[in-house]
């Protein structure tokens, strides 16, 4: 143990040697005046824990902790060398040798880094005394938040009671045995894996249905790019990747078709972490830009890409523009309706996770609560927004159920609901007029003698880029909002799933896009021309 000014004593002795003549004894004699003995056995803790800010989609990263990130692998590095006091033989150098063990605490579960053992929250976890770094993996279920993780280096000389003999950095102090640490950490969620399932558009109904008419899913779907959440190999086609365009139909005979403005299209994507809750949801920022439909330049600048302000008219206004406090259009999205397909399990284990902890049952078993679910709540409108904004609230998510085991100490429960899956849907009005952002339309109307479709004002022959700025919103706080799934600080999840920004179309013709475009509507061909052309003339 360690101990300042232990007393010392001594004896020193002297034998007699073989044949020594004299005769005599061995004899004895005690050492006076030996000085005191400090013991103190040093340790040190300069710990650490690795930021993966790579995949930190925070809308405000906190810069002062470490990101760790939902089932994403981490590391904790426990040196040995640093700083002590400044005595003779101490100071800044190597204290390996006067290690026992090292360990680290995490306040949530963990694996070690293969996933073959499972580490219970607040666990004292030994590490080998010469590794420096060790690995582990994140479950998901873990709550997302801020935490502190516990690191403690415990002198070969301790006594069994060192817990409460530590000190933080190093053990200066003689009646420590320890030397502590602590690290401020972050846990972050996810969202992820955004894709294309359905466009309502007739030219398009035999990619994602197996037949006409049937409600059958081919499987088919449009995904951001051809990597999954951390980069790795899909395994789709590069057709089957956004931006939807002309070329992007895989069937003869549809190679140079787009989609019809007022036709939908349906999607969906995934997220992690804390976003069970009834006031989580997703907010999605629709923006517009117009490309010519041979990729040349639509303005005397030069740009072959320009912002551009749609309008539309309806029975009662003409030229309402679409985002002004005119745009009254009430958008809808009905979760379990028949071509979204979504899975029964889904939908199953949504509702029983509703009926156990939101607290609004109607008087219903769980029995029932499911089953009304599934053939009532699920089938009404569900309000989503606008032309300009769209929001998804938690009537359009469902709970991804995991595949692993779960651990025996954690409530699987909460871990089924850590993956959650978000449903949705967006059209351009069916026949809008496309004029350059901050065109002045009701001005340019009083100058030209009015307006109409054919009025120059209107960009033709071309194609209306929709652009999606996708972002989460937790507990209902829309001025902060969660994640980002493009425009985060220190990462670009659009750009991880593999996204190109430089395609061409079914002529050839190449385009430079932005981060965020799901389709090409063409600018000149309208849902209502599917219909008028069947009226007899």
């Amino acid at each position: 143990m360690n101990k300042k000014d232990t007393p010392s004593s001594g004896k020193i002795a002297y034998d007699l040697m073989a044949g020594n003549i004299n005769g005599g004894e061995n004899k004895e004699f005690p050492i006076h005046g030996i000085n005191t003995v400090t013991v103190h056995t040093p340790v040190i803790n300069y710990s650490s824990v690795s930021d993966d800010k790579a995949h930190n989609q925070k809308t405000n990263p906190n810069y002062s902790r470490s990101a760790l990130i939902l089932e994403r692998p981490f590391q904790v590095r426990i040196p040995t060398n640093g700083q002590h006091v400044n005595y003779p033989g101490y100071g800044n150098r190597d204290y390996a040798k006067y290690f026992r063990t090292k360990q680290v605490l995490f306040p949530f579960d963990v694996y070690n880094e293969n996933k073959t053992r499972f580490i219970p929250k607040n666990t004292w976890i030994d590490i080998p005394v010469n590794q420096l770094d060790t690995a582990f993996f994140l479950p998901v279920w873990v709550d997302e938040g801020d935490y502190q993780v516990y690191f403690r280096n415990i002198a070969e000389n301790s006594p069994n009671d060192y817990e409460n003999q530590g000190e933080q950095d190093a053990n200066r102090n003689l009646i420590h045995h320890a030397a502590t640490d602590e690290v401020s950490v972050e846990v972050i969620g996810r969202l992820y894996d955004f894709h294309i399932t359905d466009i309502a558009d007739y030219n398009w109904q035999n990619v994602f249905r197996t037949q006409s008419g049937s409600a059958n899913p081919t499987g088919v779907s449009y995904w951001v790019g051809q990597k999954l959440i951390d980069g790795d190999p899909r395994g789709n086609k590069e057709i089957y990747t956004l931006t939807i365009r002309p070329g992007s139909h895989p069937l003869r005979g549809y190679k140079n078709v787009s989609v019809k403005t007022g036709y939908h299209f349906k999607f969906d994507f995934k997220t992690k972490g804390n976003m069970f809750g009834p006031l989580d949801g997703i907010r999605i920022m629709p923006s517009f830009y117009f490309v010519s439909k041979d990729g040349k330049p639509v303005n005397a600048r030069g740009d072959t890409r320009v912002p551009v302000d749609l309008y539309y008219n309806n029975n009662k206004s003409n030229f309402i523009k679409v985002g002004s406090a005119q745009d009254q259009v009430q958008r809808y999205v009905i979760l379990n309706e028949r071509l979204r397909n979504v899975p029964a399990v889904e939908l199953t284990d949504t509702a029983s996770y509703k009926y156990n902890h939101y607290g609004q049952t109607g008087g219903l078993n769980k029995n029932q609560f499911i089953q009304n679910y599934l053939n009532v709540f699920t089938k009404q409108k569900t309000p989503v927004g606008s032309y300009s904004l769209l929001i998804l609230p938690e009537q359009l998510r469902t709970f991804l159920r995991l595949q692993e085991n779960i651990p025996g100490p954690v409530d699987p429960e909460r871990a089924n609901v850590s993956i959650q899956k978000w449903y949705g849907e967006y059209s351009l009005p069916a026949e809008p007029f496309v004029v350059l952002a901050g065109t002045n339309v009701a001005e340019y109307g009083r100058t030209h003698g009015g307006l109409n479709s054919k009025s120059p004002i209107f960009l033709k022959n071309g194609y209306i880029v929709v652009n999606f700025n996708i972002e989460s919103i937790q507990a209902g706080n829309l001025k902060n909002p969660h994640l980002q799934y493009i425009n985060a600080p220190l990462m670009n999840q659009w750009e991880l799933e593999g996204y190109r920004r430089n395609i061409q179309d079914s002529f050839g013709t190449r385009f430079h896009l932005r981060d965020g475009d799901v389709v090409f509507y063409n600018a000149d061909r309208s849902s209502r021309d599917d219909f008028s052309s069947q009226v007899p003339h």
